[in-house]
């Protein structure tokens, strides 16, 4: 589920039916259902939208807000959820936050859908206090939340900064890859110096499709936390031109489709440009070891790999 998609439908239902509740779990351990910055909107009517993670809880907690959310001056709360009980056997505990949105909330939640639509990185705030929306003035955690006596509860989520996947090769792997990595809220850009290319043109899911020289790559591909880079041409030498271009960038993620004994010829041929350590940031060959032989199936593993990457990243930070 887009971000994009999931504000677009609170500013719209809050419109129409002036109420909405939000869902979010701000907080999770062990292997419960619903991670940090899950969301779920429900409407008076009891209509829903997204999900905190399915299951018992979430179809208990709904119950809960519809009742909370026909009550006049209901307040925003907490719910801790403990998953070793009543059936549940994942283990784990989460902490859900119920907040009711009025018309006053308007306003935020359009500078969040903004927000997104512009790619311009903010914070969320949420506490007893209301929700609001900052300018972010230095790097933050995308997802924090404190809950102590003397203070109370808060929770931050750094919104507005987009996953971008450039897809470097427009052929059926790409456009696999575009249509799961579009299920998973990236942006996603695809490029190929091959002009009239019907399976790029047929490419529904890029937000962008760029023809251009891969001798000319380093101006479409930004770098950075949010930018992740799968190389898959239609040859071995172009991936050869566009790895020697990419791979001294910082990047969250770089990836080159092939055999392991193509990336042995890789790095035969380059070894006097990348060392060895400089490989070992390389995801070569891209994807998880599963026996994928369909365009369709070498999407899935490369997109299982990238999945792994993001919440690796996401417990450590």
């Amino acid at each position: 589920m887009q971000q994009t998609e999931f504000w677009t439908h609170c500013i719209h239902s809050l419109k129409i039916k002036q109420a909405l509740a939000l869902l979010l779990v701000v907080d999770s351990h062990g292997s419960s259902p619903g991670k940090a910055g899950a969301k779920m909107a429900i409407a008076a009517d009891g209509t829903r939208f997204g999900t905190i993670g399915g299951g018992q809880v979430e179809y208990d907690l709904s119950a809960q807000v519809h009742a909370l959310i026909q009550q006049p001056e209901s307040c925003s709360r907490l719910f801790c959820v403990q998953h070793n009980g009543s059936g549940q056997v994942c283990g784990g505990s989460q902490a859900v936050l119920y907040y009711p949105c009025t018309l006053a909330d308007l306003a935020v939640l359009q500078d969040i859908q903004e927000a997104y639509v512009q790619k311009q990185a903010r914070q969320l705030v949420l506490s007893p206090q209301g929700m609001i929306v900052k300018t972010l003035t230095a790097e933050v955690p995308q997802f924090y939340f404190s809950d102590t006596a003397d203070v109370g509860w808060v929770y931050q989520e750094r919104i507005g900064r987009v996953k971008t996947a450039y897809i470097i090769g427009g052929g059926h792997v790409g456009l696999a890859l575009s249509q799961i990595l579009s299920l998973l809220d990236f942006d996603i850009i695809v490029i190929d110096e091959r002009s009239g290319l019907k399976i790029l043109q047929d490419n529904a899911y890029a937000r962008q499709k760029i023809i251009a020289s891969y001798a000319d790559i380093n101006h479409y591909v930004g770098a950075g936390v949010e930018a992740y880079v799968f190389i898959m041409t239609h040859s071995h030498q172009t991936d050869q031109q566009v790895l020697v271009e990419l791979f001294n960038k910082p990047f969250a993620y770089l990836g080159i489709l092939g055999s392991k004994r193509k990336i042995k010829v890789l790095q035969r041929n380059l070894a006097a440009t990348i060392n060895r350590e400089d490989w070992l940031s390389i995801h070569a060959p891209i994807g998880l070891a599963i026996n994928s032989q369909t365009p369709m199936e070498i999407a899935m593993s490369i997109s299982a790999e990238v999945i792994n990457v993001i919440n690796k990243k996401r417990e450590t930070s």
